[in-house]
């Protein structure tokens, strides 16, 4: 049994223990609060960083342009393809030179630079001659000679851009007191007047809005010959030429109008304040119907208001439009009372992520890894030609799962604890969020697409011209760009050469019942 002392001892050690223990609780817990408040410092910093970063990414933007909409990495190949040979079997060692680079520590993958190939060269043989020249040896070497086979060579010959004069001598004679006179080959009255042709007519349109050629360019091209032409005839008769094709606009409005699904944007084009001495900001709105393959844009007064689209989708018989978002877009059914679903542009939320690599590369990826792979399906079924009952059920399977996978990716980033809206990838996040829901439609009907990526192409265009003839003098040309620019792109849809349908239409004599529905660029059927 132990003495009372040896008790008190025990209980004094005890409470030294207990102190000691208090003591290492009160420095744990000094700390934790420590690590709280270090933490709490580095999440500040960490979005300083972030906005930081987006603004030097902005200015970066604003200096040197935007970066390439392309995929951001190479295809990732899957672990079961890469080390396989064509005959199934396991050579990842001998295709070591063949396998994915790294970049910047990350896993980037770029893929190995293929060889050239040189294009199949072609003879021509196919295509007919404008003129077939007889050469034959010399008297003196056929002499005692006899024939033996006949060989063709091809030889191109270039004309260049020039004004030629046409005479027209109209011999006039007169019966029964009435005179008889010749009629010149037809033309659209508003060129009657006019020393023109429609081939020339074409040719001026054709080069300045297809291959963005400036008339002051062109007059110049014209007048290294004989006849010198003066810059403002050249422009009267781009003037009476896109009069002379206006009722063509309007058919080809007509038609696309009547389509069940439209792709829709907008773009910009200049016009001269001639008041301020300036050029102001206007947009063009091109609607494209995929299934008649045409389209047609639309100006009012450069304005890019909800009124422009409530104007045309008035006259609206589908049901669905694609577009970038943009907010005019969003109640035109409420505001026309009529149904219309709105579908998202899974181009313009990559592009989103793709401003964000510079930045915030790891996630960026993981989203762009997801939509890269829906594209990717996408064009296989493309490709494939596959009937839209076939798309709709492989998207069911392919498509709704990649969809649900980046709507909760995009979800889970939004509602994180360091999510910085203004960020590029919080930006990006947003975006995609308030627009994935759209996307789902797309999965029950198989003549549908996941991007707009049809109305960006057409307002190349817009984009090329700006950059070399620069701007319109006023409003009533940019209507007429609009006109012309609508033939031009229905032709390019529809791969026939727009020269050819722009002399076609000016010189062909209307026929009595002939509905304009028949020249359109997809059912004209060339003399």
């Amino acid at each position: 049994m132990k003495s009372k002392g040896e008790i008190a001892n025990m209980q004094s050690v005890i409470e030294g223990l207990m102190r000691q223990l208090e003591g290492k609780d009160h420095m744990i817990q000094h700390l934790l609060d420590k690590v709280d408040e270090l933490e709490s410092i580095i999440k500040d910093l960490s979005n300083n960083i972030e906005k930081m970063t987006g603004v030097i990414s902005t200015y970066e933007r604003r200096l040197f342009g935007t970066s390439s909409e392309k995929s951001h990495k190479g295809k990732k190949k899957s672990n079961n393809d890469e080390n396989l040979t064509e005959g199934g079997e396991n050579n990842s060692d001998n295709n070591e030179d063949e396998l994915e680079e790294e970049e910047d520590g990350e896993g980037i993958a770029a893929c190995k630079k293929k060889s050239y190939t040189h294009p199949h060269k072609r003879d021509y043989s196919d295509i007919p001659a404008e003129e077939v020249i007889e050469l034959y040896p010399s008297e003196d070497e056929m002499k005692g000679a006899r024939f033996v086979k006949k060989t063709s060579s091809y030889r191109f010959l270039y004309i260049p851009g020039r004004l030629v004069k046409i005479q027209y001598d109209r011999y006039i004679y007169c019966k029964d007191g009435h005179l008889i006179t010749p009629k010149l080959p037809y033309v659209p009255e508003d060129l009657e007047k006019r020393h023109t042709t429609p081939e020339l007519i074409a040719s001026l349109l054709v080069n300045k809005y297809l291959y963005h050629i400036p008339i002051e360019r062109q007059m110049d091209m014209l007048n290294g010959g004989e006849i010198k032409v003066a810059k403002t005839t050249l422009h009267n008769w781009l003037t009476a030429g896109i009069d002379s094709i206006d009722a063509a606009y309007e058919a080809i409005r007509e038609k696309v109008l009547s389509d069940n699904r439209l792709h829709i944007d907008e773009t910009t084009m200049p016009v001269v304040d001639s008041e301020n001495h300036c050029t102001k900001k206007g947009y063009d709105w091109g609607f494209i119907s995929p299934t008649n393959r045409l389209m047609f844009f639309t100006r009012m007064n450069g304005s890019r208001g909800m009124e422009v689209l409530d104007k045309q989708l008035k006259d609206y018989k589908g049901l669905y439009i694609q577009h970038d978002g943009y907010g005019a877009y969003v109640n035109v059914g409420e505001r026309l009372g009529k149904k219309i679903i709105n579908i998202p542009c899974l181009a313009h939320m990559k592009r989103k992520f793709v401003d964000s690599l510079s930045c915030h590369r790891r996630k960026a990826e993981e989203a762009l890894d997801i939509i890269d792979e829906i594209f990717h399906n996408e064009k296989a079924y493309k490709e494939q030609k596959l009937e839209p009952y076939l798309i709709e059920a492989k998207r069911e399977i392919e498509l709704r799962p990649l969809l649900d996978k980046l709507k909760s990716w995009v979800k889970r980033e939004r509602y994180s604890k360091d999510f910085f809206a203004e960020s590029n990838i919080g930006k990006a996040v947003t975006y995609t969020l308030e627009r994935i829901n759209g996307l789902y439609v797309v999965i029950k009907n198989g003549l549908l697409d996941v991007s707009n990526n049809m109305a960006e192409r057409t307002m190349r265009g817009h984009a090329m011209g700006r950059n070399n003839y620069l701007f319109c003098q006023n409003e009533q040309s940019a209507e007429r760009t609009c006109k012309i620019y609508s033939i031009i792109e229905s032709c390019k849809l529809c791969r026939i050469d727009p020269y050819r349908y722009i002399c076609e239409i000016l010189s062909r004599k209307p026929e009595v019942g002939e509905s304009w529905d028949n020249l359109l660029p997809s059912n004209i059927k060339f003399a």
